[in-house]
């Protein structure tokens, strides 16, 4: 076996006891986990493997993180030391959810609580065994209307509402939202041609997995090496998100309204399909209205213009819109894959909130559509209180609205509604969760 040089073993050293602060930036801190493992990733010397590794274990934490929390409090009440959980966890994962090796995984748990608190190796050892010699005894006595939640990780009042929602599937869709998410990036069609980005993909021994229109998701992240990235005429976005702007169908004498544009992921995919007279896009928030600025100065959009504005004060703007996209702010139950985290700060009253929200939004962009207008009203959940009973509140109030069509590719698996609002569906393997309603006034 080939024997790890010292500068080695300090760099994996300093990887695992990483590994125990980025989850408690995430689990303590309130930190969205892509957003860390991305700033880690670009201040630390990680090999790809390593990179890999740290991922593996920060999902695996997290998208199990009930599932390994009842099994720490079944085996030990008394986790003084909040970074001390944090390796537990960790290690709880790695003997469970990885293909590791059980000592390794005990005496690398007692290297890294050295580094903690050199009081706490005996009792990380004790409760880790205990873990180990007690697992399937517990998962015996965990009550049977308590099962489905802790076993795929989901807080009680979640299961109990999908199975409303969802009576027939709603244990399908848990376990969908719990597998990998993959990276998707969309080329646009303005400056590259689909066998020119395919060339590409090949000449960096990128394999296509899966793709819908100008969007792909890829095997490895070689295309941020690219030329065509870094130029920006490649971008990270999901196929869902691109349907929603596609539908818009944005002729060139039309002017538009991205309402909660920021980052700009949506806007950007408007101005590189379509050749809108203007596009307004607006945010409430000033730091990324910042960012939306910083996209314009880089693609030199001289048909963008970025406005701070309150999403639920359209009128504000003093323009009427051809086209509306309304993206609203919501639960992100859909996004739960790449977002793992987001479901343990989630509650029954934030989706009553963003419910309210989502209804002033709309009642706002509909003052502000001309007549033969297009809306369309699209989230990244698939919360029925979020998506077709707003649906079915807007026909009922606007009566001059209709509802359209939504036009879907037919490799992407969709449930339509009794209204005709469609959900990309947790059957697809790549999409990311979404909901699509395109409504016009008559």
């Amino acid at each position: 076996m080939k024997k790890i040089k010292g500068n080695e073993k300090t760099v994996k050293n300093n990887m695992k006891y990483d590994l125990v602060n980025l989850l408690d930036e995430i689990l303590a801190e309130g930190k969205y986990s892509n957003i860390q493992l991305n700033h880690y990733f670009s201040t630390r010397n990680y090999t790809r493997k390593e990179r890999m590794f740290v991922t593996n274990v920060i999902n695996i934490v997290l998208k199990n993180l009930i599932y390994i929390d009842y099994l720490l409090e079944k085996t030990t009440r008394n986790i003084q030391k909040r970074k001390i959980k944090q390796l537990l966890r960790i290690s709880v994962a790695q003997l469970f959810f990885m293909e590791s090796d059980n000592a390794g995984v005990l005496f690398e748990a007692g290297e890294i609580a050295k580094k903690i608190n050199s009081h706490q190796v005996g009792f990380v050892n004790a409760v880790l065994q205990n873990v180990l010699k007690n697992k399937e005894e517990i998962d015996v006595q965990i009550p049977e209307d308590k099962k489905d939640g802790i076993l795929n990780s989901y807080p009680q009042w979640f299961v109990n509402k999908l199975k409303i929602d969802y009576p027939e599937n709603y244990l399908d869709i848990m376990k969908s939202y719990k597998t990998r998410s993959y990276l998707s990036v969309r080329y646009s069609p303005k400056k590259l041609t689909k066998e020119k980005f395919e060339e590409i993909l090949e000449k960096i021994g990128t394999e296509i997995l899966f793709s819908v229109d100008e969007v792909y998701y890829l095997s490895n992240a070689n295309i941020f090496e690219t030329e065509e990235y870094l130029k920006g005429d490649i971008v990270i976005q999901d196929a869902s998100s691109y349907l929603a702007v596609k539908n818009l169908e944005i002729t060139e004498n039309e002017t538009v309204l991205d309402a909660c544009s920021a980052p700009g992921g949506k806007s950007l995919a408007i101005l590189q399909t379509f050749n809108p007279k203007l596009l307004v896009a607006t945010d409430i928030h000033e730091h990324k209205i910042k960012i939306l600025n910083k996209l314009k100065r880089k693609y030199e959009f001289d048909n963008l213009e970025i406005v701070l504005n309150d999403a639920t004060q359209i009128e504000n703007l003093n323009k009427q819109f051809d086209k509306i996209l309304l993206d609203v702010p919501c639960s992100g139950l859909g996004v739960l894959r790449k977002k793992p985290e987001k479901i343990y700060n989630l509650t029954v009253n934030d989706i009553r909130k963003l419910k309210k929200i989502q209804k002033k939004i709309f009642d706002s962009a509909y003052k502000a559509l001309k007549s033969n207008g297009t809306i369309i009203y699209s989230t990244c959940t698939f919360s029925k209180n979020e998506n077709t009973n707003n649906l079915e509140y807007f026909l009922e109030k606007y009566n001059d609205l209709e509802v359209e069509k939504v036009k879907i590719p037919n490799n992407v698996k969709t449930i339509e509604d009794e209204f005709g609002g469609v959900y990309i569906s947790y059957e697809n393997e790549y999409l990311d969760g979404f909901y699509i309603a395109k409504l016009r006034k008559k």
